[in-house]
Formats: C-alpha cells, sequence, structure tokens
C-alpha cells in the first residue's frame, strides 16, 4: 500500500506538471497576438518616442509575454484529480483563456489601432506658415501601407488560429457532461490542423524573405547532394 500511495503520489505530480504544461502551450499562441497587438499600438500612440522603436522594448514584450502566460497557468496546479484527469473547471479555464479572454482582449486593441489610424489619415494639414513644422506632422501622422498590411495579416492569422481551436476546446468540455460522437471529435481536429495549414502557407504566401530564404536552403541541399 506504502508503494501504491508513493506510485500514486509520483503519477498525479507527472500529471500535473504535464497539464501545467498543457495550459502554457494552449495561451502562448493566443496571447502572443496580444503582444503583437500592444507592441504596434505603442508604435503607432508613442510614434515620437524612439525607445518604441528599439528592439529592447520588443524583448520586454516577448519577456512580459512568457511571465503572463506562466502566471495565467498557474491555476491548473490547483488540481485535485489523483489520476490524469482533468477538471471541469481545469477545462473551462483553459478554453476561456486560451479562445474567450485573448480573442476579447485583442478585439479591443485592434479596434484602437484602427480608429487611430483612421484619424491619423484623415488628419488635415494644418494652416501655419512654417512649412517644416507642418512636413513634420504629416509625417508623425501618416502609416505605411506595410503597418496596415501587416496588421490585416496578423488579424486574419488570428481569426484563423480562433476558428480552428474553439471547437476542440468546446468538445473537450462538453464530452464528459454529454458523450459526443467520435465523428464530431475526430472534424474538430480536423479543424484544428486545417487552420494550422493554413497559417502556414499564408505564411509562405505572402512573406517574401521567408519564401527566399527557405527555397535557397533546398536548393543548396540539392547541390551537395
Amino acid at each position: 500500500m506504502s508503494n501504491f500511495d508513493i506510485r500514486r503520489l509520483y503519477v498525479s505530480r507527472t500529471c500535473t506538471l504535464l497539464f501545467y504544461a498543457y495550459n502554457v502551450a494552449g495561451v502562448a499562441v493566443p496571447f502572443a497576438f496580444v503582444t503583437f497587438s500592444i507592441n504596434r499600438l505603442c508604435l503607432i500612440v508613442y510614434h515620437a518616442k524612439p525607445f518604441f522603436k528599439k528592439k529592447r522594448w520588443l524583448i520586454i514584450c516577448i519577456v512580459c509575454q512568457w511571465i503572463g502566460e506562466f502566471i495565467i497557468s498557474l491555476p491548473s496546479i490547483f488540481r485535485k484529480e489523483p489520476y490524469c484527469n482533468t477538471e471541469l473547471w481545469g477545462r473551462i479555464y483553459t478554453c476561456m483563456m486560451a479562445v474567450f479572454v485573448p480573442s476579447f482582449i485583442n478585439i479591443m486593441l485592434n479596434i484602437a489601432i484602427f480608429i487611430r489610424v483612421r484619424s491619423a489619415t484623415r488628419r488635415v494639414q494644418p494652416r501655419t506658415n512654417n512649412t517644416s513644422e507642418n512636413s513634420n506632422r504629416i509625417q508623425q501622422a501618416r502609416i505605411s501601407p506595410r503597418e496596415i498590411f501587416l496588421l490585416r495579416q496578423m488579424i486574419f492569422i488570428f481569426l484563423t488560429f480562433i476558428i480552428g481551436w474553439t471547437p476542440v476546446y468546446i468538445v473537450n468540455i462538453i464530452n464528459p457532461i454529454l458523450h459526443i460522437h467520435p465523428i464530431i471529435s475526430q472534424l474538430s481536429i480536423l479543424l484544428c490542423e486545417v487552420s494550422l495549414l493554413s497559417i502556414i502557407i499564408n505564411l509562405f504566401m505572402w512573406n517574401h524573405e521567408l519564401r527566399q530564404y527557405f527555397f535557397n536552403k533546398i536548393r543548396h541541399c540539392f547541390v551537395y547532394i
């Protein structure tokens, strides 16, 4: 019995660690989009401050993102199941943190970004005699088409990810309560894979530098063969 209790305690702790890693992995991608939106919003709002254009600000965003993900996943440590079973509240919490909460935050941030971009593009040139001051204000207010294109691409990728992964989390919540047909579970998993494949294809279609980099690597491999 003592050996059995030790084994059960070891299995329980191992499962807790695995579920913690599962939660971190689950919230990593959606909160990466949130971090990107925060980064772009600060670049647009504080365009006159050089700090937000440096790599230091980018590193701070990435570090804060990972710290936030580790903190968000902490409730999974307090599970009470002795075996590798996820409690219902844990499934709901993971779904909320991986889908609904980052979606709401990202929507609010992107609305703020587009309001700022719209106001910047509609800004009328002030009527003053100082031509250099006018040109400086217009240059600061102007948002490059590349920035707008990048924002649209990130929104598209985020929506593709959310649409693809939401059914899996919902099925994971409902399945212990109501028996779901295995075909529905398999279709939800297939939708996840299709969404990830769509994101990869989109990345290769619109990122010329990345596409050229991989093509050069493949060509070099065939040259050495």
